[in-house]
């Protein structure tokens, strides 16, 4: 079913074109007052909106503006009288999708509502294409308007047509894993696996059975032979992410492996070749973790041979608004709401410093989005999503990695207590709903304690470096 919302000051002609619309699967809403039907195109989601150009209290133009902001790929169709024909070529110009010239005849207004409907269509078809791709690591990608971030992106493109390994710089998230599924999409392994391994969420005696796999026997409890992380890469790719948390025993390991693309299993004798691209990640100085003797030197170079470095949010403040708007929109299908921002809400997104990157604005939008009864998100809405921690002038004692890593803790606790409170404390569900499974949905709950009593009681510098 079509929704079609009139916004003219003369009821007469809303009420015509109610009936000259008439036909199975098309609904027509008219609205006489332009503030009621701005606040009704807000608020609800409509497929077309025919617009008069010249109304009292509201320019047709000043409606456009506000409904082209929050809702671009929504098509308006002006109505125009003679003389204010070029104000609507004018408007076409900057996003409307077409005009009609009073006095219509039906036959003009079934052709322009027929192709307005079938781009709203196409427009539907395109955003479950983008969740396609993001499920596939390359929405994010493709939303940046950064020249920055384009050039980085540009240069995963080059790189996917190689097998070369890469190492992608960033803070925590900036979009390190979305940037390495993109090599994997783009690259001749697109059709293997893509294997990621969070080298900082294992414990190291696990790690290393986990990575390479084991024969039956080789420890007590390996009661069958069984392939490992890098094995299951055969084909395709595999994606270390945090390297800089890996062991030093288990990096020499690794670094015989991506020269030899061979490995042997715990308690295994003959070599196993495995055919993989190796991509990495972190968010850490590895030159001063080698220079500190906790990382390797040569493994650094081997995985190292093409550099990605993903700017963080705060230099790409272009981006804000447009992945806000493809969150909110996403959540909202997620979650059957019909929210729209205001412009001035996403000037205010705009302002915030977002040391949590694309995973807190994509995080803060969900919240918005899940606990906001429906309708226009305001300013005063990224107050209420913001997370609660600690006023930045206490922050400002800290030294940078501190300040921001107390930071982070404090907002990924608040998050998860929002969403356990939002799936009254079920935390099976509340883990689905972020999206982690629920070892991570602990960790996150726990963050903020962890943070302050890792402050008050620090440990020693020679345990900070596994």
């Amino acid at each position: 079913m079509s929704r079609i919302l009139v916004i003219d000051d003369e009821a007469a002609l809303g009420e015509n074109i109610q009936r000259m619309l008439r036909t199975p699967g098309i609904t027509v809403c008219t609205f006489v007052d332009p503030m009621k039907g701005l606040a009704e195109a807000l608020a609800s989601s409509p497929d077309l909106v025919l617009l008069d150009m010249r109304m009292p209290g509201m320019t047709g133009e000043e409606v456009f503006a506000q409904l082209h902001a929050a809702r671009p790929s929504l098509p308006i169709v002006f109505l125009t009288a003679f003389g204010s024909v070029e104000g609507a070529v004018l408007a076409m110009r900057n996003g409307a999708f077409d005009y009609l010239q009073k006095p219509f005849k039906r036959e003009e207004l079934l052709l322009v509502v027929k192709r307005a409907l079938s781009h709203s269509t196409l427009e539907h078809e395109v955003e479950k294409l983008k969740d396609r791709l993001e499920s596939l690591g390359e929405t994010d990608a493709a939303q940046s308007r950064n020249p920055s971030m384009l050039e980085q992106m540009d240069k995963c493109r080059r790189a996917a047509a190689t097998d070369a390994t890469v190492m992608i710089l960033g803070e925590s998230g900036t979009g390190k894993e979305v940037a390495a599924r993109f090599i994997h999409n783009q690259s001749r392994r697109k059709d293997g696996p893509f294997v990621p391994v969070e080298c900082s969420a294992m414990p190291g005696s696990l790690i290393e059975s986990e990575l390479f796999g084991y024969e039956k026997g080789a420890f007590t409890g390996a009661e069958r032979t069984k392939k490992g992380l890098i094995e299951s890469a055969d084909g395709g790719t595999l994606f270390l992410d945090e390297i800089g948390d890996l062991g030093v025993e288990l990096q020499t390991r690794l670094f015989r492996f991506v020269e030899e693309r061979a490995l042997r299993r715990l308690g295994g004798l003959s070599q196993v070749r495995v055919d993989c691209r190796i991509l990495c990640a972190t968010n850490q100085d590895l030159a001063a973790k080698i220079k500190a003797g906790t990382f390797r030197e040569e493994l650094f170079y081997r995985l190292s041979v093409i550099t990605v470095k993903m700017p963080p949010l705060r230099e790409r403040k272009e981006d804000v608004p447009h992945l806000a708007r493809f969150f909110l929109e996403r959540f909202s299908r997620r979650y059957g709401k019909s929210l729209t921002g205001s412009p001035l809400f996403y000037e205010a997104l705009v302002k915030e410093r977002w040391p949590g990157n694309v995973r807190q604005l994509k995080n803060v939008m969900e919240r918005l989005t899940a606990l906001h009864p429906g309708g226009v998100l305001r300013p005063e809405d990224v107050e209420e999503g913001a997370p609660q921690v600690e006023a930045t002038t206490s922050l400002s004692s800290l030294p940078w990695k501190d300040a921001r890593e107390q930071y982070l803790a404090s907002f990924e606790s608040s998050y998860a207590n929002a969403v356990l409170a939002r799936c009254n404390g079920n935390v099976s569900a509340a883990a689905r709903e972020a999206g982690v499974d629920r070892k991570t949905f602990y960790t996150l709950l726990k963050k903020e304690k962890d943070a302050q009593i890792g402050e008050s009681n620090p440990q020693p510098p020679a345990e900070s470096g596994e």
